[in-house]
């Protein structure tokens, strides 16, 4: 079992279910996997919230909660936007 279940895994099958959202929990003896896969930048981040509070229910700790590459890239550049506007509000 590799360390880590892909997400490209789990997107797969979801394609073939014809599913816009999915979230894993598996146990391959030794882990716990949680990995989760949305469609949309709305629904991959709200199956990232709801993995983590997967994760947190499991005892996992907050540390090791995370959010999807695409939805952080988002979360930086409209903080980065703020900023600018705030910048121009002075």
């Amino acid at each position: 079992m590799p360390k880590r279940i892909p997400v490209s895994s789990l997107k797969k099958f979801a394609k073939e279910q014809k599913l816009t959202m999915a979230i894993l929990l598996a146990w391959d003896g030794q882990l716990t996997h949680v990995v989760t896969w949305g469609q949309s930048l709305e629904e991959c981040a709200k199956a990232a919230d709801a993995g983590n509070s997967l994760k947190t229910a499991i005892g996992w700790p907050d540390s090791l909660h995370a959010q999807p590459s695409r939805v952080r890239k988002l979360q930086e550049r409209i903080k980065k936007l703020e900023d600018e506007i705030k910048g121009r509000e002075v």
